[in-house]
């Protein structure tokens, strides 16, 4: 953004004529498209003029008048800003493109210094005969009417505005009646009059947008164009009252003959084709876009804004579990549950049920359902994406937070700004460690987090003080827990025993499909010979797998037995996994590591690593054999997530529920009975004792912080409404305690 500081004065010619008409040739060329600004540097400024092919634009002039940067209110108005002696003719398009050297957006027809000034209020206008000069004063007395006239006759003129009413000192006077914004709070970045009318519309500050056409013809009021999906949310901690949608557009365009629609799988009862089912239908014929251009779309239910168009509560049945496309497209004639891609094969069939569309965001989690967009939000960590935006003003797709009350939602509104930066809330890596006192609310950990600020609210509201991380310390990551929270690639199920000889050792990964392993090593710490702690007993290079398109990838040895067609990768050798099955063992995945096998990581024995030969830990869980601490019988284990021990064993097989991430017990052997699944997704879990998540027998905090951070999704539910909510907690705190 350029802000002019300094103006060149110089004395002015004054003309003793009066305001004149535009008369013959002249009267054909008229303004029709203005940019003066952009995203970074202003690089394609520039002004359309529409006249008569072969009109001779000699003895015409484009000025701007704004203000005196170094003049106090109101002495600064009237001040002219930049003189463009205009050469050349209206080429055959009828368009003449005036910009800089460095105009991106085309081909100039004329190469001028605009230098405009921006956000601010200007009077754009084309002069015959202009005898001025920059920097002069052409309003005397700064009441908002021209005093001096150093032309014959002005040709056509144009303000943009910041605000309707500029009154020369909150906002500078402008010297034209026909005006261009304001762009909610500020003055237009760019500008375009209607090709069907003399009307001027706001257009979109950001170039990749669409809504500049120069050298070329306008849109007519009421086109496509500009009109993006600016902000969505569809999920929310408790009953969805908050879902929306907002548009973002010209305005007053009417969203006549448009539809939003979603797009996911099908949810009608028996159906086997799970993708590219119509999931949602929102006509949209009534709605306008409103003066702030940016419309809101809601239910009745909505609280924290009030919705430009309301729809009834059917028309927005959005789906917050699965990856899901959501669409604005024109002349829909389909229905819902219909079916646009017949053979799976995630693209739009042909001949689908409308004749355009005009924009689209996929919300995407871990989870294999097709999208049917370029512009991708998400995963969020673990989780698909609940609130996503175009951030100001560069328009980028962007993951907001799942807290509804956490300052990233701005329905109605300009959306965040795209510098900065994710919204804080539980679980963004940037808050800080749960165990540590920091000045900002929240904390790195969203199980220990959430369940923190169940009980102290401000921990998440004001700051993460010395309290919050006390009792994080005392709360969470504690023996015989395990987080639930699931990183972009994690551990998803691993055996390390079995009855007899263990031939059927083996390692699964959970992560988005195509989600490339490179950098990344699974190492397993346990102890050494000689009883030393910390020692790496097993390492796997992982650096070039690549996540399969079911979001399960299985790694063994070559005596596996239980259906090697499921296994990705089969690591050769004799006994390349050499788990050991009798102690306490953390599995570890890590990014660019370093170390060898035998590798001393805790060298003087105290449970805390010494050193560290990776950049960052991806995920972990050790398997317990025993909590008695070392040196007595045992040795040590790390990181905050476990899981064991299995009554006095270390479990032999542990895997994570599908649905919530959270961490189970297996059968120990595979011959009778087992419950395996190597290389495909995992069982639903099973909980017997309503509230044991992790399977454990007892009710606890852990379990708490399980549900908590399910709220609101499928993932924590125990009455069966396929929600988790109110009641469900009510049964968990019921039951509290050891389980019958």
């Amino acid at each position: 953004m350029f802000i002019r500081t300094t103006r060149r004065l110089a004395t002015l010619v004054v003309s003793t004529a009066t305001l004149a008409v535009a008369s013959g040739a002249f009267a054909q060329v008229t303004l029709n498209e203005i940019r003066v600004d952009q995203p970074g540097l202003d690089l394609s400024e520039y002004v359309e003029l529409k006249g008569t092919p072969g009109a001779s634009l000699a003895g015409l002039t484009l000025l701007v008048i704004g203000d005196n940067d170094a003049a106090a209110a109101p002495a600064q108005n009237g001040t002219i800003e930049a003189v463009v002696a205009l050469a050349g003719v209206i080429p055959s398009s009828g368009f003449f493109v005036v910009a800089e050297a460095t105009f991106a957006l085309g081909v100039a027809d004329q190469v001028a210094i605009l230098n405009f000034e921006n956000p601010d209020d200007l009077t754009f206008l084309v002069v015959s005969d202009f005898v001025g000069a920059d920097g002069a004063d052409v309003d005397t007395n700064d009441d908002g009417t021209l005093d001096v006239f150093p032309w014959t006759a002005i040709i056509d003129s144009v303000a943009l505005v910041q605000t309707h009413t500029p009154d020369g000192t909150t906002a500078d006077f402008v010297y034209s009646t026909t005006h261009a914004g304001p762009d909610g709070s500020t003055s237009p970045s760019q500008t375009w009059k209607c090709a069907n009318s003399a009307n001027w519309t706001v257009g979109s500050a950001d170039t990749t947008l669409a809504s500049d056409s120069p050298g070329a013809a306008n849109p007519t009021c009421g086109s496509t164009v500009a009109l993006k999906i600016s902000e969505v949310r569809i999920d929310q901690a408790g009953t969805d009252n908050d879902e929306y949608f907002e548009i973002q557009g010209p305005p007053g365009m009417s969203l006549a003959g448009y539809t939003y629609l979603v797009i996911g799988d099908n949810n009608v009862v028996g159906s086997v084709d799970l993708t590219g089912s119509i999931e949602s239908v929102t006509p949209l014929d009534g709605a306008v876009i409103p003066a702030d251009g940016y419309l809101l779309v809601a239910k009745l239910t909505m609280t924290i804004a009030i919705p430009d168009f309301i729809v009834v509560a059917t028309a927005m049945n959005f789906e917050n579990s699965d990856n899901v496309t959501h669409m604005l497209v024109a002349n829909f004639t389909g229905v819902l549950n219909g079916d646009v891609d017949l053979d799976n094969n995630c693209a739009i069939d042909a001949g689908a049920p409308w004749s355009a569309i005009v924009d689209s965001i996929a919300l995407t989690g871990l989870d294999t359902t097709c999208v049917y967009s370029s512009e991708i939000a998400g995963p969020d960590a673990t989780f698909t994406t609940v609130h996503a935006f175009r951030c100001y003003p560069d328009g980028l797709v962007s993951v907001g937070a799942y807290d509804l009350f956490a300052g990233g939602d701005t329905p109605g509104f300009q959306n965040r700004a795209c510098g900065l930066g994710p919204v804080l809330e539980c679980g963004e890596s940037i808050t800080g460690l749960c165990t540590q006192a920091h000045a900002n609310p929240y904390c790195a950990d969203s199980v220990c987090c959430t369940l923190i600020c169940s009980t102290q609210p401000l921990c998440c509201s004001v700051t993460w003080d010395a309290a919050c991380a006390a009792a994080a310390t005392a709360s969470c990551n504690q023996t015989g827990s395990a987080s639930c929270e699931r990183a972009t690639i994690s551990f998803s199920e691993i055996r390390i025993d079995q009855t007899g000889t263990d031939t059927d050792e083996w390692v699964e990964f959970v992560g988005a499909p195509g989600a490339s392993f490179a950098g990344l090593t699974m190492i397993v710490v346990g102890d050494s010979t000689a009883g030393v702690s910390g020692v790496i007993e097993c390492v796997v290079n992982l650096t070039t797998a690549v996540m399969p398109a079911d979001g399960h990838y299985a790694i063994s040895e070559l005596t596996f037995t239980q259906g090697i067609a499921n296994i990705d990768s089969v690591l050769p050798g004799t006994n390349p996994l050499n788990f050991e099955n009798s102690d306490n063992v953390t599995f570890m995945l890590v990014s660019d590591f370093t170390g060898t096998v035998d590798q001393d990581l805790d060298t003087n024995d105290d449970g805390i690593f010494n050193v560290t030969p990776w950049s960052a830990v991806i995920d972990t869980i050790a398997l317990i054999k025993t909590t008695t601490l070392p040196p007595t019988g045992t040795e040590w284990y790390y990181g905050p997530n476990t899981i064991g021990p299995d009554v006095t064993f270390v479990p032999g097989h542990i895997w994570r529920c599908e649905a919530t991430g959270c961490w189970n017990i297996g059968l120990f052997d595979i011959v009778a009975a087992h419950d395996d699944t190597p290389g495909v997704a995992n069982a639903p879990c099973a909980v017997p004792c309503p509230g044991d998540y992790n399977a454990n027998g007892i009710r606890d905090g852990a379990d708490l912080a399980t549900l908590l951070s399910a709220w609101g999704t499928p993932g924590g539910d125990i009455d069966g409404d396929a929600n988790t909510s109110g009641s469900d907690l009510a049964t968990l705190l019921s039951g509290w305690g050891a389980c019958p």
